[in-house]
């Protein structure tokens, strides 16, 4: 068994949402794409308190899904600028 408390990140996430039946593909999974739009959104936010105004996603190198995300799975993004 594995100790969810021990496993999460020391900070608050910038973002957490839950999907709803709207954003399931045929085989009752999230799709990739809204879990993309919602990572996108994540990572404006601490851009945009940097930058102090509009900000826009120029390339995204990757995005690896380890696992299906369900509807009424909490989902939580973290982002940073660096």
């Amino acid at each position: 068994m594995v100790d969810i408390v021990s496993t999460l990140p020391s900070r608050q996430p910038t973002l957490r949402v839950m999907p709803m039946p709207s954003e399931v593909n045929p085989q009752g999974d999230v799709f990739g794409g809204w879990i993309m739009a919602q990572a996108d959104v994540a990572g404006a936010i601490p851009a945009m308190h940097r930058a102090r105004g509009r900000v826009t996603t120029v390339a995204v190198n990757s995005f690896l899904f380890k696992q299906p995300v369900s509807v009424g799975d909490v989902v939580s993004f973290f982002a940073e600028v660096v």
